[in-house]
């Protein structure tokens, strides 16, 4: 009996820190402290003090662009020579773009005869129509980690980020004024010659992270000619491309730091070098706690090889979308943790004290001590009168704390957690840093967002699932061309979150998922009143959703078993659905085609880039990592968690139309050696042969992995026309199976 009060007494004493710390140690965003007019610093000193007296916790990393880091981006590897075919496709398949009109870069572009492919940190340029000339006309050599790159016309522009470990901390320097490299022996200080004054130049060992645009001339096929290297200190996030203008925005973390180095942007033509820093007083912020990144934005036009750049000081970039005319960056907004225990106590523990504590709490609360401090003081109060109730009284208090927390939590951590969204108008190289908005929740990707007759719609999920489903809610919220938000639609699917969103002119279709997986077409025509028309549910989800024509939605997804025991669904395979939305207020899925079981993947579930479609013929191509289990080993029946063994890699070629749905026309694999699939068991981790995207010129299916791209009919599959080998460099290491 004596140990079971102990017990009790111990769970009451806790219940503060279990409830609290249990369900609300995230980081968020306070609900009154965004400042949506953004600022400027007066001077270098004012913003080392911002950062200083700033929450940021994110890490610095120093260096400077000096000869020996540009030089790393000075090799590029001459390209091979080859014959140029001639002829160009009527018609031929671009990127998967959300904007009509914004290119997005990508991994392989193609202009109707040439397709371009990132292979490894190679670019190789292929002569690919008429399908049965193919070649490889010439490759570049790209120094870093080269991630995507834009076609415009005759020019190449390849983003990409590397390191390099920089001997000076000093920015601002033309990179010829350092020697290339500094013997082994010498001492920690070198002479160096600038402008005729000798400085002694320390020589700490710097980790730098820069990114880089490459921009080439490409008229020549057989011989691209580098243009220009642009370099900024920081990381690639993201590009868009607009008629004949590129946007790049690079992000730098940084915090206070007495060496803070300004943003810089170094340009180097032959053997020209130009360094451009931003000065502190042309530097935007948003004042509040965070952790801090500077953004700069690079405008680059083409045509004349002008640019122009725009630099914010704000928290760490999520997503971005971009319209024609602006674009939009997402951040989360943090807080300090001493709000949510106040909210805490506030709300679920006071109302439930006598009244001569509550005077207490609130006299507590005006002490001129820390926010720790009080909360201490305040959990002292409310500990010691638990601990004085009977066992009874406990047990009831203690239900009634729980429901309580669970009825306050949706909406704490709907006001806590919040989005960020920077607005940037943009024409040519022109650009504007406006306003920003403030939306709670958290948004999924690009898709999650869009501009449509001057208002900014997004959708969002906050909170948390909780045990027993409820945790999270989702909205969408509209906002008007000054950010502020003039529409609302929320707490959609409590205990779900957002697995895929498209706004589609004045419609918006979300995909929410716990167990299953409801369809909702959202009315938008309204832009202050945004309501549900209707939804639809079945199992499993979809990550993608992309339009087949203006009554109709493809998604991709997985299909999903509900578990027997606890309130979630297993995973199964690849999902193909088509719905109608004609009947708005209920949608219905006409076709359905599921593909291998759980274990089976495709590159199009996290990147639209890979998913090909077009309504004109018909046609649909994703790529598959296929996984299949053999019923015969599991006499006893295949429990839904159980992972099939890799068979297949490569593209599955659908024929989709509203009559006959999802029809398989055939397979198209890469790889060469079946055999590798059955000693992969489990764990295919893909290698140069594994098919990433797909192509269309006139009736030749293009399918291309880093080792090669192959050229099938589109009227028989199986009919394969011509391949190109790939200058695919195979990695010192590999993956077991793949020695």
């Amino acid at each position: 009996m004596e140990a079971k009060f102990k017990m009790k007494q111990t769970n009451a004493i806790c219940i503060l820190t279990i409830l609290i710390m249990g369900i609300f140690m995230v980081s968020c965003s306070s609900p009154d402290t965004t400042e949506k007019v953004l600022k400027k610093f007066s001077s270098e000193e004012e913003l080392k003090d911002f950062l200083k007296n700033s929450d940021s916790g994110s890490e610095y990393y120093g260096g400077v662009m000096m000869k020996e880091s540009l030089a790393v981006l000075s090799d590029m590897a001459a390209p091979t020579a080859q014959a140029a075919g001639a002829g160009r496709a009527e018609e031929y398949s671009t990127t998967n773009i959300q904007v009509e009109g914004v290119d997005e870069a990508d991994i392989v572009k193609n202009d109707g005869k040439y397709i371009y492919v990132l292979t490894g940190n190679k670019i190789a340029i292929v002569d690919a129509y008429p399908a049965e000339d193919a070649e490889l006309l010439s490759e570049i050599e790209i120094k870093g980690t080269p991630g995507e790159f834009f076609i415009n016309g005759d020019k190449l522009v390849v983003f990409g980020t590397d390191y390099q470990k920089s001997k000076s901390p000093f920015p601002g320097v033309d990179p010829k004024v350092f020697v290339e490299e500094v013997p082994e022996k010498i001492s920690s200080e070198v002479e160096i010659e600038e402008n005729a004054v000798i400085a002694k130049i320390p020589f700490p060992s710097y980790t730098s992270q820069y990114s880089y645009a490459l921009v080439y001339d490409i008229s020549d096929k057989e011989e691209p000619k580098e243009e220009e290297k642009l370099i900024l200190r920081g990381n690639y996030f993201n590009s868009r491309m607009i008629g004949d203008t590129v946007y790049m925005i690079v992000n730098e973390y940084t915090r206070y730091n007495s060496d803070i180095l300004m943003p810089c942007i170094y340009s180097i033509k032959g053997e020209t070098v130009t360094e451009s820093c931003v000065p502190a007083p042309d530097i935007y912020y948003l004042d509040y706690p965070d952790s801090y990144e500077f953004s700069t934005i690079m405008a680059i036009n083409l045509e004349d090889n002008s640019h122009s750049e725009k630099t914010i000081l704000k928290g760490i970039s999520q997503d971005m979308f971009v319209s024609q005319d602006n674009i939009f960056i997402t951040f989360q907004k943090r807080m300090p943790y001493y709000y949510q225990q106040w909210r805490i106590i506030t709300e679920v523990f006071v109302p439930v004290l006598p009244s001569e504590l509550k005077e207490r709490v609130n006299k507590i609360e005006g002490y001129d001590i820390s926010e720790n401090s009080k909360f201490n003081e305040v959990q002292q109060i409310i500990e010691k009168w638990m601990f004085e109730m009977t066992e009874e009284k406990r047990d009831e208090l203690e239900k009634e704390l729980e429901e309580k927390m669970e009825e306050v939590t949706m909406r704490i951590q709907k006001e806590m957690e919040n989005t960020i969204i920077q607005k940037i108008k943009i024409s040519g190289i022109d650009i504007e840093l406006k306003g920003s908005g403030k939306v709670p929740g958290r948004v999924l990707n690009q898709f999650s967002m869009d501009e449509f007759d001057g208002y900014f719609r997004i959708a969002t999920t906050a909170g948390r699932a909780t045990r027993t489903g409820g945790g999270s809610v989702n909205n969408v919220y509209v906002l008007d061309s000054d950010m502020n938000i003039v529409g609302k639609l929320e707490d959609l699917a409590p205990g779900e979150s957002i697995y895929s969103a498209r706004f589609m002119s004045n419609r918006a279709y979300l995909v929410t998922f716990r167990k299953v997986d409801p369809l909702f077409v959202i009315d938008l025509e309204d832009p202050e009143n945004p309501s549900v028309l209707g939804k639809l549910k079945i199992p499993g989800y979809s990550d993608y959703l992309h339009p087949y024509d203006e009554d109709h939605i493809i998604g991709i997804g997985k299909e999903s078993i509900e578990a027997k025991e606890g309130d979630f669904s297993w995973y199964q395979g690849v999902k193909l659905a088509l719905f109608d939305v004609s009947d708005v207020e209920k949608p219905k899925e006409i076709s359905k085609y599921e593909i291998g079981n759980r274990g089976t993947e495709s590159y199009a579930l996290q990147e639209h880039k890979a998913f090909l479609f077009s309504k004109d013929k018909n046609l649909l191509v994703i790529p598959i990592t296929l996984a299949e289990i053999d019923e015969e080993q599991y006499p006893d029946g295949v429990k839904p968690q159980q992972h099939g063994d890799f068979t297949f890699q490569g593209a599955y070629v659908f024929n989709l139309d509203l009559d006959d749905g999802f029809k398989l026309k055939g397979r198209i694999t890469h790889v060469e050696d079946k055999e590798k699939f059955k000693k992969s068991g489990y764990y295919w981790y893909g290698s140069g042969e594994n098919v990433k995207r797909s192509l269309y010129m006139d009736d030749v299916l293009y399918t291309i992995s880093d080792s090669k791209i192959k050229m099938n009919d589109l009227d028989d599959i199986d009919d394969e026309i011509n391949e190109v080998k790939l200058p695919y460099d195979k990695p010192d290491y590999m993956y077991g199976y793949m020695e």
